[in-house]
């Protein structure tokens, strides 16, 4: 990836093409990472309701 950064004056389109790709992955996983998150969340707040009452 360092590589990649230092040669960007040099425009590359298969490098560009390159980490548009690995965004797109990443997003979905980022989302599902954070629906997750979400989910544990709503868990917790779940189970708390039913220790204070």
């Amino acid at each position: 990836m360092l590589l990649k950064k230092q040669r960007r004056d040099k425009f590359d389109p298969s490098v560009t093409s390159y980490q548009l790709s690995v965004t797109s992955y990443q997003l979905p996983v980022i989302s599902y990472q954070l629906s997750d998150v979400s989910y544990q969340l709503s868990l917790i707040s779940y189970w708390s309701l039913f220790t204070v009452y």
